[in-house]
């Protein structure tokens, strides 16, 4: 390899990792800005109930500055190396949300977390983009292991988790209620 190819590698690698990641030719993984607001609020309100069923947080996003704050959240989050928050965008329009968190934390493994709207779902969107999350961490972050906790009754982000090559490994009980934990190693 030349030094200009190792350059253009490592060049994109970091473009990549910090602001938009390549799913396939039509989804990306992007860095939300708070002008998305509205469309991230948009998902929510429309999705609330099938959000509510395995998440606690869409209970509490009542207005659009809640999303816009969250996103604000995930920027200081990014500029602290601790949370990479991406808006999971097909076709040019946020469909949900991915984030690899506890990068810096000694006492916990980091973790993917994943929503998607209803009608983007069973597209294989959602397990393409954990895989490229995942790539993300595990070669370009050098982190040596990843997990995904699922509850149990949620049959779409346990196959999420499967599908993208994570192997069951247990599951914990956090805050009285079971979750599948999924992990993956380098």
């Amino acid at each position: 390899m030349t030094v200009r190819t190792i350059l253009a590698v490592f060049c994109y690698d970091y473009i990549m990792s910090y602001e938009d990641i390549p799913v396939n030719k039509q989804t990306r993984l992007i860095q939300l800005q708070p002008y998305q607001a509205a469309r991230l609020f948009e998902l929510t309100e429309n999705n609330r109930e099938y959000l509510g069923e395995f998440l606690p947080w869409p209970k509490f996003v009542k207005t659009v500055d809640d999303s816009r704050k969250h996103i604000e959240e995930t920027l200081e989050k990014r500029a602290q190396d601790t949370t990479y928050t991406y808006g999971i965008v097909h076709e040019g329009e946020v469909v949900g949300d991915i984030s690899l968190r506890n990068l810096n934390d000694t006492q916990k493994t980091p973790e993917i977390g994943y929503w998607i709207a209803p009608e983007y779902a069973g597209k294989g969107l959602t397990t393409k983009s954990v895989q490229a999350l995942t790539k993300l961490g595990l070669s370009s972050l050098g982190l040596n292991k990843i997990i995904i906790r699922a509850n149990p009754q949620n049959g779409a982000s346990n196959k999420v988790a499967e599908k993208a090559g994570y192997v069951q490994i247990g599951t914990e009980i956090e805050h009285d209620k079971p979750l599948n934990i999924w992990s993956i190693e380098r």
